[in-house]
């Protein structure tokens, strides 16, 4: 009889090369919520609001963490201050918040009025795709003196 293995396999440990991937994946996320922005009143259609939504609550739920434990695992001398980190964590404390408030807006404007409190969507949709980008341009910083090729993709 042949038994099959019922390992899960275990990711591979992050590194800073899977925070550059995270970066270009909040990029895209950013870019596509401008677009949003661009275009309201108008919402994307429910499955792409859904995508939107479950992309933004990914990024905020693991990317953030993730970045927090590759930048303080780096070696001595490199690695950034702990007030550097402090400064990232609330960063992205503030982001995931809004995220968080961001898509439930988002869904509680399916079904209204068109044009109905707009500007505050428009506003939080800005807020979080700046506040990404700010701490991405934060963490790359943070990453210059390691990066012997470009952090972001031309």
């Amino acid at each position: 009889m042949i038994r099959l293995s019922t390992v899960v396999p275990f990711p591979p440990p992050a590194t800073i090369e899977t925070l550059r991937e995270d970066h270009v994946i909040q990029r895209w996320l950013c870019d596509d919520l401008e677009r949003v922005a661009d275009h309201l009143p108008t919402l994307p259609s429910l499955p792409e609001l859904r995508r939107i939504s479950d992309r933004i609550l990914c990024i905020t739920g693991s990317h953030f963490a993730r970045a927090e434990k590759v930048l303080g695992a780096m070696p001595a001398g490199q690695r950034p201050t702990p007030a550097m980190l402090d400064a990232l964590h609330q960063m992205h404390v503030l982001d995931e918040l809004h995220g968080q408030d961001l898509v439930v807006t988002l869904w509680q404007h399916v079904g209204t009025v068109a044009g109905a409190n707009v500007g505050q969507l428009s506003y939080m949709l800005r807020c979080f795709f700046d506040g990404c980008r700010r701490a991405i341009r934060l963490k790359e910083s943070y990453l210059a003196e390691l990066a012997p090729v470009p952090l972001r993709p031309d």
